[in-house]
């Protein structure tokens, strides 16, 4: 029988983090993961800037990126993974290390266009994991964002 998941969704502000540190502290204790975006000021609409070449391999990521976090499964010795869907494409080795909000303890798991950036995770702090979340989708959007997140927990 499959595992049944929930899903619960928070708002979160750039300046109390708690609600993102409670959830991701969560997850230590049940398999999960939590998926965040930034909000994005009702007015703006997102332009599709499509060239040749993103027509030819499909779409690009999304304007306003989507983060997820999946921390190894209690008992694993696997490390957490960290991922950003986005639409800048391939970083390449240079752009992923001037990341700010990425710590340089994190180790490149793929850079991949369609798929985007994923970093193995072998220790970090729950705070420091809210703190990448936030930062990278702020980082990588290619629209104006407002400081506020929305966040979707799953749990298993």
């Amino acid at each position: 029988m499959a595992a049944r998941t929930t899903k619960e969704i928070l708002e979160v502000d750039e300046g109390d983090l708690t609600p993102l540190v409670a959830a991701i502290d969560s997850l230590e204790i049940r398999e999960g993961w939590i998926n965040l975006t930034p909000g994005v000021p009702a007015e703006v609409v997102p332009e599709q800037q499509r060239s040749v070449f993103t027509w030819l391999v499909g779409a690009a990521g999304p304007a306003a990126p989507l983060a997820t976090w999946m921390p190894s499964p209690p008992g694993s010795t696997k490390p957490g993974r960290f991922g950003v869907l986005h639409q800048r494409g391939r970083l390449n080795r240079q752009g992923i290390a001037g990341l700010a909000s990425i710590p340089s303890s994190w180790k490149t798991a793929g850079d991949h266009a369609r798929r985007g950036l994923l970093f193995d995770v072998a220790q970090a702090t729950s705070v420091e994991i809210a703190e990448a979340l936030t930062g990278i989708v702020e980082e990588l959007a290619t629209v104006p964002t407002t400081g506020r997140y929305l966040a979707e927990l799953f749990r298993r």
